[in-house]
């Protein structure tokens, strides 16, 4: 028997963990393997409202992104921060920003 917090096994008959007190169980399910995600850079900006604006968009079509040089910008409002995307998500990712884009007359 298993504990699922901390892990300790103990003898048959034993059905709580005393240091954690939850129920024990026969084994411990397999713990998921990390995902591999390559990421790409679809938008490099200074501008912390813009920055803001496109997390937001990502977030919203549920597109996992991440921002490298992000602590940069926070901190010190210096820098470039790039926006990036997994690659099975960049076209998407793309389309989004493009459409930002002409809706603030860049494009």
């Amino acid at each position: 028997m298993v504990c699922t917090e901390c892990g300790a096994e103990y003898i048959e008959g034993i059905h709580v963990c005393p240091d954690c007190r939850v129920p024990l169980v026969p084994e411990l399910p397999e713990t998921p393997q990390p995902e591999y995600v390559e990421y790409v850079t679809v938008m490099k900006t200074g501008n912390p409202i813009l920055l803001a604006m496109v997390k937001s968009i990502l977030a919203s079509a549920g597109i996992r992104h991440f921002v490298k040089g992000e602590v940069l910008q926070d901190l010190f409002r210096v820098g470039t921060a790039e926006i990036q995307v997994g690659r099975d998500d960049e076209p998407e990712a793309r389309r989004l920003l493009l459409e930002l884009a002409i809706g603030n007359g860049e494009g």
